[in-house]
This record gives structure tokens, C-alpha cells and sequence, in this order.
């Protein structure tokens, strides 16, 4: 068989049992295939064999800012993922251009003056790199800006709905990949990364009153804080499941907060993250059967830490507690935080 995507050649058996396109080099090693190698007739297959060839994923490192690719000034390297309109960089020019030559935008000058005059996004390798911006970088006002956000928003939900498995009534999705602290990560088109509060860290701080997230170009170690909510005055931050650099956040969850506990692994997403290490870092966390195994011995930790209380009975085999936290204030934040996130 042949990879149309790649074009290498690969015998798959019943013990690899892993999508062509992992085997080929084209998807990570999470992809294993659900339709007895029938390519013809999987919607995945159809989907990645539609997608433009050559999309790498988001790739900011060592990318340099357009006002450097203008040569408008010396040295000066993104850091905020090509997002010119929070770039404080890309504010502070402005107002310098609008000092130095009154009535002259500072995107007119540098699209005036720019040798590379690709669209923020062909940059970042998120999507087709021959793209050009026909908006004098005015992303604030590119409907076709607009239009990519707004994919950004719902490519989560490319391939379905997430399928859930059950760990003692807690939602484990089956393709989402689980650390310990309590945090999802999803691999998407792209090689990019969804990363949000899984369902068991959810229940066991209750409802969030606000996010603190991450600026866009920040870049995390597997283990480091990457997010932080807050309830009641309480934080807890949450580890970052795998190293990478940050390229977006949700919106909905800082505006509206309590969408992360309703629906955690869809609409509930924290950020987006273009990873760099994704092979070795897949490794350390806990995927399908392991998921749930894992859910069932936090669960059962944690009724062990209130099993004393009687009203803890009554959660033995039936519906996890939706609200760990406030139903049991006299355990305190600060214990169960450091013992599950």
C-alpha cells in the first residue's frame, strides 16, 4: 500500500494495527486505525487526503517579525505567534510611525516596504505558505483573519464528537491523552495540540469563577504551570502535559468561565499548542485503557481522603460528586489541589 500523502510503501499487519498515516510518517503515533485498512472508506483518510499537502503545523521558532522582513528595523523576532493585533511590539510602532509621519498607517509602510509579504498565518505554517496578505497586515479588519480564528475555534471537532469511555462515572475520551495533573492534550491536524482540564479535575474544583491564561508565544515544559483558575479566591495552576509553544487561546473560557466543568473536552478547551517534543512527550502521559485506569485510582484516592463523611457514601458506584470542593470545604483547596493537580 502507498501513502498518496508521502508516497512510501508499507506493509501493514494485525499487530501494528496503527492508521497508514502514522505508519507513514505523516500523523503521531496516537493514530491507530478503527476500519480494517478500508482507506476508501474513512472519513479520517478522506479528510487528511484533502487537506493541502505541506501545512508543517505552527512553527514560530527563529521566525522573524515582519517589521525585521520590511527591514524597518534590525533585529526582532516573534513572540507573539504573528498575532499583530496584541502585539505590544506592533502598538509601540505605531505609535511611532503615527509621530514620525502623521496620516501614514504603520501597515502601509511596512507593506510598502516588505520583501516577504505572506499572510501572519502562511508564517506560521498555518496554513498554505504562498498565501500573501492583501490587507496591509490590518488583521484587526481581515475577514479571512476572522474566518481562521473562527477554525481555530471548532477544528476540535474535525474528526466527531469525542467518544467516551467510563471511570467510575467520570468521561474519559477515548483519543484524548491524559497527564497527571489533571490535563488533556489532543492531537489535531496540523501535528497541533488541544490542551484543557480533564473531566475528573473539573468535578473536583467546581465552578471556576476565572482563567488566567497563558500569552500567545509562550513556551512550556511537560510539568510547568501553563494555566491557572481560580475560585473563591483559591488558584490552582495547571501543568502543562507535554513542552510547546503557545499559538491560541479560548476565549469562551475566560468570558464565560464555567463552559470548561459543562463540556471539558469540546467547547471547554484552554489553548492551542504547536509542541516540540510530541513523540517522547505522548509517552509520559495516559492514553485509552490507561486513561481509564488512571481515572479510576484518582477516584478512588479521593474517596479514600473523604470517605470519613457520609455523605461520600452515597458517590460509591453511582455519579461522580459534580461539585469535590464545595461539598467538601473541610478537606481545604490547598490539600486537595496539591494531591490531584
Amino acid at each position: 500500500m502507498e501513502n498518496t500523502r508521502t508516497g512510501k510503501l508499507f506493509k501493514p499487519t494485525v499487530k501494528d494495527q496503527k492508521c497508514i498515516h502514522t505508519l507513514t510518517g505523516l500523523v503521531p503515533d496516537y493514530k491507530v486505525c478503527t476500519n480494517g485498512y478500508n482507506c476508501e472508506s474513512c472519513e479520517y483518510d478522506q479528510v487528511l487526503q484533502d487537506t493541502p499537502k505541506g501545512i508543517a503545523g505552527f512553527n514560530l521558532s527563529g521566525k522573524e517579525c515582519i517589521y525585521m522582513k520590511a527591514r524597518l528595523v534590525p533585529t526582532k523576532y516573534c513572540d507573539n505567534a504573528f498575532d499583530c493585533t496584541t502585539c505590544l511590539f506592533d502598538k509601540a510602532m505605531s505609535r511611532k510611525k503615527a509621530k514620525e509621519s502623521p496620516g501614514v498607517s504603520w501597515s502601509s509602510a511596512v507593506s510598502n516596504k516588505a520583501i516577504d509579504l505572506r499572510c501572519r498565518h502562511a508564517l506560521t505554517g498555518g496554513m498554505t505558505a504562498n498565501k500573501m496578505c492583501a490587507n496591509n497586515y490590518d488583521c484587526a479588519n481581515c475577514a479571512y483573519d476572522q474566518m481562521l480564528d473562527d477554525m481555530i475555534q471548532t477544528d476540535h471537532t474535525m474528526f466527531g464528537p469525542p467518544q467516551y469511555l467510563n471511570a467510575h462515572g467520570y468521561r474519559v475520551p477515548r483519543d484524548y491523552y491524559l497527564h497527571t495533573g489533571h490535563g488533556w492534550a489532543r492531537v489535531e491536524y496540523g501535528g497541533r495540540v488541544r490542551v484543557g482540564l480533564d473531566d475528573f479535575g473539573n468535578h473536583l474544583v467546581g465552578k471556576i469563577d476565572k482563567f488566567r491564561l497563558p500569552s500567545l508565544g509562550t513556551r512550556f515544559k511537560p510539568g510547568e504551570e501553563s494555566f491557572i483558575l481560580e475560585r473563591e479566591g483559591h488558584e490552582a495552576g495547571v501543568k502543562a502535559p507535554l513542552m510547546g509553544v503557545v499559538t491560541a487561546v479560548n476565549q469562551k473560557v475566560l468570558e464565560h468561565p464555567t463552559c470548561a466543568g459543562a463540556d471539558p473536552y469540546s467547547s471547554g478547551w484552554v489553548m492551542l499548542i504547536d509542541p516540540l517534543e510530541l513523540k517522547s512527550d505522548l509517552k509520559d502521559l495516559a492514553f485509552g485503557l490507561g486513561s481509564v485506569r488512571f481515572i479510576e485510582t484518582e477516584a478512588e484516592r479521593l474517596l479514600s481522603m473523604i470517605s470519613d463523611d457520609p455523605r461520600a457514601a452515597a458517590a460509591t458506584g453511582g455519579e461522580p460528586i459534580a461539585d469535590v470542593y464545595g461539598a467538601f470545604k473541610d478537606v481545604g483547596w490547598d490539600r486537595l489541589v496539591k494531591s490531584f493537580i
